[in-house]
C-alpha cells in the first residue's frame, strides 16, 4: 500500500457517526444532555438512502442517510420537513428528531434521526413473503386494508411544513423528468422506450387529481408487524401531482414481484386488484379510471428503468462500487416485456 494512501480506523469512524447522532439528538432535545449512543449498525437495503439502527442509553432509534453516489439525488431537508408534517396526520410514520443538512457529516452526507418502529418491511420478490401477503389476503386482508386505507389518505393531505418544499410537478413534467434520466444514462438507443414517452406524450389525462404522492408506494416501502401496516417508508420520491401515479406504480406486477413472468395475481402482491380499486373508490370518494391507471403505471415504468439506467450508469463510471447498481440490470428485460404489454402491443 502506498505510504500516502489513508486508513480509516473502523472504530473511530464509528466513534464520530455516535457523536454526531447525539449532537444532533441533544440539539433538537429529543434526549437529556448526558444521554449516549451505545451501538451503530448499519441496515442492509438502501438505494439512494443507508439506514443505520441506533441503540441510546434509553431507546432505539434510526438514522437515515444522503450517502454520496446514491442512486437519486433528491433532498433529505424536504423529506425531513415531510416527515414533520405526516406526524400531524393519520398516516403511520416514524416520528422525527432532528437533521444535520451538512455534506460533510460523519457519515458522508446529511442525514437525520427517526424512532425505530417494530416491523418487517417485506420483499415481495421473496416467496415466503409473497406467501405471507397471500395469507393475508385469503384470511384476515390486514395488510390489504391498510395499504389501500394509508393510500387513500396520503392522497387526501393538506400538506402544511412542506409544502414549498416539495416539487410541483404536472404530468408532463414527470414525463420530461424521466426521459431526461432515460437520455442521460440509457448508453444505447431502446426503440422500445423511446415509444414508451411517445405513448404517454398522447395520452395526457384530461383531467388532474392533484395532491401528494408517494412516488415509491409499494409493500417494500412499508413496515409490516403482527399483520398491520406499521410504518410507511421512504418518501424522497415525494412530490405534488396527480396521485393517480401512485396507483398506476402500485399496480405494475413488478412492484408485485415480478422479473421475467408474473408471479402472482395480487396488485402488490397484498390483494385482489379489483377489491383493492373498489377499496380505494370508496376510501377516496372518486372514481377510479382504469385507463388512466393504465397509463400511470406506464409512467411507473419509466420511472423503474430510469433508476435502473442511472444505477448502471453509475456503476460502470465508478462513482459507486454496489454491485446492487449492476446486478439490476437482470430487471431490463421484465420492465421492457411489461412496458410493451401495458401498451398493448
Amino acid at each position: 500500500m502506498p505510504e500516502s494512501a489513508e486508513v480509516t480506523d473502523p472504530g473511530s469512524q464509528e466513534a464520530s457517526r455516535r457523536a454526531a447522532v447525539e449532537e444532533v439528538l441533544v440539539a433538537s432535545g429529543a434526549v437529556r444532555a448526558d444521554e449516549r449512543v451505545t451501538s451503530l449498525t448499519q441496515l442492509a437495503g438502501g438505494w439512494s438512502r443507508h439506514s443505520y439502527a441506533v441503540q441510546t442509553t434509553d431507546r432505539r432509534l434510526v438514522v437515515r442517510v444522503k450517502p454520496q453516489g446514491g442512486l437519486l439525488d433528491t433532498d433529505l431537508g424536504s423529506e425531513y420537513r415531510l416527515y414533520l408534517d405526516l406526524a400531524q396526520s393519520a398516516i403511520s410514520i416514524p416520528a422525527v428528531h432532528g437533521i444535520d443538512e451538512s455534506d460533510d457529516t460523519a457519515f458522508g452526507g446529511p442525514f437525520f434521526v427517526m424512532d425505530y418502529v417494530e416491523g418487517e418491511a417485506m420483499n415481495a420478490f421473496r416467496g415466503r413473503d409473497r406467501e405471507a401477503l397471500r395469507r393475508d389476503w385469503d384470511g384476515e386482508r390486514g395488510v390489504a386494508s391498510d395499504m389501500v386505507a394509508h393510500l387513500a389518505r396520503i392522497h387526501d393531505l393538506q400538506l402544511v411544513r412542506s409544502a414549498d418544499d416539495l416539487p410541483r410537478l404536472d404530468f408532463l413534467a414527470v414525463v420530461d423528468r424521466w426521459q431526461e434520466v432515460h437520455e442521460r444514462t440509457r448508453g444505447i438507443r431502446d426503440p422500445v422506450v423511446e415509444e414508451g414517452f411517445a405513448w404517454l406524450r398522447a395520452r395526457v389525462p384530461a383531467d388532474e387529481q392533484v395532491g401528494l404522492v408517494h412516488g415509491d408506494y409499494r409493500i417494500g416501502n412499508v413496515l409490516v408487524a403482527d399483520g398491520r401496516v406499521r410504518a410507511v417508508l421512504d418518501w424522497e420520491l415525494a412530490y405534488v401531482g396527480d396521485v393517480r401515479f401512485d396507483l398506476g406504480y402500485f399496480a405494475l406486477d413488478y412492484t408485485a414481484g415480478r422479473h421475467l413472468q408474473p408471479v402472482t395475481d395480487l396488485i402488490g402482491a397484498v390483494a385482489d386488484r379489483s377489491w383493492f380499486l373498489a377499496e380505494y373508490e370508496r376510501h377516496a370518494g372518486r372514481p377510479v379510471d382504469l385507463e388512466v391507471v393504465r397509463t400511470f403505471s406506464v409512467l411507473g415504468i419509466m420511472m423503474l428503468l430510469g433508476t435502473v439506467y442511472t444505477g448502471i450508469s453509475r456503476y460502470i463510471a465508478g462513482s459507486t462500487d454496489d454491485i446492487r447498481m449492476a446486478w439490476n440490470r437482470f430487471a431490463l428485460p421484465g420492465l421492457r416485456l411489461e412496458l410493451a404489454t401495458l401498451m398493448q402491443w
